[in-house]
């Protein structure tokens, strides 16, 4: 249960549909709906994937109902002829149809919005359990149902993510926080540049902190995000554990945490270059421009982004920069001279304050002994010299880049700190 307390109220996931289970889509209702009851305090203790099946649909809505205090299903209640939700809930609740005549009313006007009549399959639309409160779907042609056995409420929803989302929000986050008691709070501590096994040697026991909040450890290939959530009597009592907890954690990684809840690393990058009126260039050669896409994601960039090149080839490296050919030369593309030249070119052609580099084997191909795949380079410099970085990532292409581009904002992020040594 949520941190102990085995009153917490209790929430079930019933995830209906064939295409689910065969992985042919992506559950990401559950992962909403997991993220948003939990916001609420309210303990998602299972969530279930079920195929098309009447017979394992009902047995599974049954079990949740007598161990669940809210039962959320998702899916099964279009129109088509595997849409069988709403038949087992007539089985379930033992009740038959009747129509609802504004879901009637809100379909034609829909489609006649749309230039024609409700199709007669959509019309099965128009009929509603009896024993079901309606909650009105103004973003699809499904309706949602609430239905009550006891003290468990069950609602149950379109599986289409756009249409599932607004039926929560509209309906069923406003009830289930009405019938909390405490405050549920939480925090995201975002960290880079550390493993998730060296990320807790450094932080310690535990003991004492999880008595104030739960902590969850998010480990990604970008960095390990830190989750701390607490169920209070009330919103102070909540954030000054949070508070403290957050106080303890940035005591020991002070060096590694970057923001927090949703501030990214690009955000905060932009943030220290604008608090210092510095700007910045960008020289990328296996990034493919990955880190000049992340900072001009960001409203106000061009406050302090200057401009970037993209210089792949080493011929690109030695037009654009003024790479000295020697150093490729002797060196290879992929080394520390080259990164630092890269770094240096790019401040001297564009006048920026602060200039980074990255050149690397992103693989799967293209490695050696001497230089295998997932090593890389990465270089800042500024008017106070040039640091450079050795790293060896994976073999995985994709993630290789992000990695680099992750790396690379992290050392602009420390430089502008004065966490480098040059």
């Amino acid at each position: 249960m949520i941190f102990g307390d085995s009153k917490a109220p209790c929430a079930e996931l019933v995830v209906i549909g064939d295409e689910v289970v065969s992985g042919l889509i992506l559950d990401r209702n559950s992962q909403y709906l997991g993220e948003k009851i939990h916001e609420l305090g309210i303990e998602v203790s299972r969530i279930t994937t079920v195929g098309d099946s009447a017979s394992v649909i009902e047995d599974c809505v049954k079990l949740a109902l007598k161990r669940s205090d809210w039962v959320v299903m998702t899916g099964g209640l279009g129109a088509t002829h595997d849409d069988i939700t709403k038949s087992v809930l007539l089985k379930v609740f033992e009740c038959g149809l009747k129509k609802d005549s504004k879901v009637a009313s809100m379909l034609e006007e829909m489609f006649r919005f749309r230039g024609c009549a409700v199709p007669g399959m959509v019309r099965s639309q128009f009929e509603v359990p009896e024993k079901a409160e309606i909650l009105y779907n103004e973003k699809g042609t499904a309706p949602g149902f609430k239905m009550r056995q006891g003290k468990t409420i069950l609602f149950s929803l379109p599986g289409v993510p756009r249409e599932m989302q607004y039926l929560f929000e509209k309906y069923v986050a406003p009830e289930m926080a009405a019938q909390k008691n405490k405050t549920f709070l939480h925090r995201l501590i975002k960290t880079t540049g550390i493993s998730e096994a060296d990320l807790w040697a450094k932080v310690g026991p535990l003991e004492s902190l999880q008595e104030k909040a739960a902590i969850a450890s998010l480990p990604s290939h970008l960095g390990v995000r830190i989750r701390i959530s607490t169920l209070a009597e009330s919103r102070p009592e909540g954030e000054s554990r949070l508070d403290e907890v957050e106080g303890f954690l940035a005591q020991r990684l002070s060096r590694y945490i970057y923001g927090k809840d949703e501030e990214g690393l690009e955000e905060k990058v932009g943030a220290l270059l604008k608090g210092k009126s510095l700007t910045l260039a960008t020289a990328e050669s296996c990034t493919g421009g990955l880190i000049g896409h992340r900072l001009t994601q960001v409203s106000g960039s061009s406050d302090y982004y200057k401009e970037g090149f993209v210089v792949y080839s080493n011929e690109a490296k030695v037009a654009r920069l003024g790479v000295d050919p020697k150093l490729i030369e002797e060196f290879g593309a992929v080394s520390e001279p080259v990164a630092q030249a890269m770094a240096e070119g790019v401040c001297r052609v564009t006048g920026a304050d602060i200039g980074v580099s990255v050149t690397g084997i992103s693989g799967p191909s293209g490695g050696s002994d001497l230089k295998p795949v997932g090593l890389t380079f990465i270089a800042v410099h500024d008017r106070s010299g040039t640091c450079c970085k050795k790293f060896i990532f994976t073999h995985d292409r994709i993630r290789n880049k992000e990695r680099s581009a992750q790396a690379a904002l992290d050392l602009v992020r420390l430089m502008i700190q004065g966490e480098v040594e040059i």
